[in-house]
């Protein structure tokens, strides 16, 4: 059975690839947010969105981060060489959980807008 895993990597690199790769993921799907209410505001729409949601997405994003990294990622920080190796898969899936959270909320919020805005 194939897994995911950073062993092309050195060990010492792992937690902070899996790291970076959980802060990119979240700070992308933020970016996304952004840039799709920057569109949004530019066309001409009745009420338009609120202003202050970016904002409170980025928010949303930056908590639910710092409970990934709590709850997930920090314990794999302090493995030992064995240890890592036994939870490989996990370096590359954490990131990718708490990046798609993200994902899933920022495409989740954006519908709801269109829909609403929609209706007005």
């Amino acid at each position: 059975m194939h897994s995911l895993s950073l062993a092309f990597l050195p060990l010492a690199l792992w937690w902070p690839v899996a790291l970076g790769l959980s802060a990119l993921l979240v700070l992308a799907a933020v970016l996304w947010i952004s840039l799709q209410h920057r569109r949004a505001q530019k066309q001409p729409a009745p009420a338009g969105h609120p202003h202050w949601l970016p904002w409170a997405f980025a928010l949303f994003a930056l908590v639910w981060w710092g409970f990934g990294l709590a709850l997930a990622l920090w314990p794999l920080r302090e493995l030992d060489e064995l240890g890592q190796w036994a939870r490989a898969s996990s370096y590359v899936l954490v990131p990718l959980w708490i990046g798609g959270v993200a994902w899933v909320c920022v495409f989740l919020v954006h519908r709801l807008l269109r829909s609403t805005t929609g209706l007005r």
